[in-house]
């Protein structure tokens, strides 16, 4: 019960870290009237998510430092070496998921496309903004409440599960949010933590849920959690069939999205588990060849310990 008392005590005091320090970073720009929060400029936009980066990842640093005493890189999964196929699965599972979701809803008419506008400087803003709220949203989510949850002993489904909930009730308050929504964040939530549960590593999570948002928002035209912006690739013309394309929340609100996403967590989860229980078999010959070679060995000394007698 005590270290779960704990864990509540790092997520209460990093909650309130996080709004303290972005308040006090913000507060000054919004007084100044160097930005405008209620309708800021693409520039201000950048801006204030790079602030939401800061004030989270400062207390994540600060407890984990000082109150865990670990490495920070090392315990929140920020090592990159050997992860460069983390980056391009994470790319490939998002790209097959809306490939997949877009051909079908193209062909069953839930949606059609009214234009194409090209606009390089507002695609590259899009995924320099797209990348912050990445490696904010899963250094907050994933590295630390999931990673701590795993710390403490929980069962790794029941702590990926909580995680995911408290992932979706961070978006209660965005533009179009439903019931049906709220069960399809949980389940990306989970999409999204489940390699970090057998890896305990950021970057498949930062890459899918990078690519997650570009794709659907500024590539395709689907407003991505309720926010739109207005110079997508794709103009989009949603139809009425909300439970089909999302509607004004985009297309993580739609049932193709749920299927997608638990076929994908399926596969993933299969993969993983393929993975481990092929190490743990390898690791029982190498252990039952290592005895066959001491007792080969005893044997040996033992037959010329004979003929020497």
């Amino acid at each position: 019960m005590k270290k779960y008392l704990i864990l509540l005590a790092k997520l209460i005091v990093f909650a309130m870290a996080a709004g303290f320090f972005m308040v006090v970073l913000l507060l000054p720009l919004a007084f100044s009237g160097l930005i405008d929060v209620n309708n800021p400029e693409r520039w201000a936009i950048l801006l204030i998510e790079g602030i939401q980066l800061v004030s989270v990842l400062l207390p994540t640093w600060l407890i984990i430092h000082y109150w865990d005493e670990l490495p920070f890189v090392e315990n929140m999964g920020f090592g990159i070496r050997g992860r460069g196929k983390d980056l391009l699965c994470g790319f490939g599972v998002a790209a097959a998921i809306y490939a997949i979701g877009y051909i079908v809803s193209l062909i069953m008419g839930w949606i059609s496309i009214e234009g194409v506008h090209f606009d390089p400087a507002y695609l590259l803003l899009q995924f320099l903004f797209y990348i912050m709220v990445a490696l904010m949203e899963e250094s907050m989510m994933r590295g630390f409440v999931l990673g701590h949850m795993l710390d403490v002993g929980m069962n790794k489904f029941l702590a990926l599960l909580l995680s995911s909930l408290i992932f979706a009730s961070l978006h209660l308050g965005n533009p179009g949010m439903t019931n049906f929504s709220f069960l399809n964040l949980t389940l990306a939530g989970i999409l999204l933590g489940i390699a970090y549960v057998y890896t305990r590593n950021l970057w498949f999570p930062v890459s899918l849920h990078l690519f997650w948002n570009f794709i659907q928002g500024p590539i395709l035209g689907y407003d991505v959690s309720g926010t739109g912006g207005k110079n997508t690739l794709l103009k989009l013309n949603i139809s009425d069939n909300v439970l089909m394309n999302g509607g004004d929340f985009g297309f993580e609100a739609s049932l193709p999205c749920t299927i997608l996403m638990i076929v994908a967590t399926g596969l993933i989860i299969y993969w993983f588990e393929t993975k481990k229980r092929k190490h743990e078999e390898t690791v029982v010959v190498l252990d039952e060849s290592a005895n066959d070679d001491i007792v080969y060995d005893v044997r040996g000394t033992e037959d010329s310990g004979t003929e020497t007698d």
